[in-house]
């Protein structure tokens, strides 16, 4: 009886979680519509960074409050199982800082390792954006989600889409890259053909 009663009082509380719930399966992180067999030279070429998010209260997102925009070069490198990623960093004074880091493929599986940090992971989503990807670095107690797109401008339902699934995950603070100064860096990144 007491076990009966039990189940009754944790179905009838499931389904007003379920009620209550504002994150549903549209609004959740999803690795989906990467295209493993692809995997990972759709991802070859620009890209800019136009978001993040990070949990309240976190040093997360310190990094990258001093940016204006950011462009991206992602090529292969000629070592096997090694994305090289190049970046020109416009920083709020006008400054621009080049960046390099080297992502370490792992196997089958869509998860990177960064060069030299051992600790730090990165996963890849899908986003409802269909020229952007999402990635998530995690490092010791460090956590962030990462917006990209192809594009400099992004429209602003994907912005917010992009909010809502950092929500769903836990990740109430967000930031977005202003870009104010103009896209002026991404002529700074050039793919190999233009060196």
């Amino acid at each position: 009886m007491i076990v009966t009663t039990w189940r009754c009082i944790l179905y009838v509380y499931g389904l007003l979680v379920d009620l209550l719930v504002v994150c549903d399966i549209n609004h959740r992180l999803s690795a989906s519509s990467i295209n493993r067999t692809e995997f990972p030279s759709q991802y070859m070429g620009r890209w800019y960074f136009l978001a993040a998010a990070a949990p309240a209260d976190s040093q997360a997102l310190e990094t990258f409050k001093p940016m204006d925009n950011t462009a991206f070069w992602v090529q292969e490198s000629t070592e096997n199982e090694k994305l090289v990623f190049r970046a020109n960093v416009r920083v709020k004074d006008g400054s621009c800082v080049p960046r390099k880091w080297i992502y370490l493929l792992s196997g089958d599986s869509t998860e990177l390792r960064t060069e030299g940090h051992p600790d730090r992971v990165t996963e890849l989503f899908s986003s409802k954006c269909t020229q952007c990807v999402i990635l998530k670095e995690t490092e010791n107690s460090i956590s962030r989600l990462l917006l990209y797109s192809r594009s400099p401008q992004l429209e602003r339902e994907f912005v917010e889409d992009f909010k809502e699934k950092a929500f769903c995950e836990g990740y109430k603070e967000t930031l977005e890259i202003p870009q104010k100064l103009g896209n002026k860096v991404s002529t700074g990144v050039r793919s190999p053909m233009e060196h």
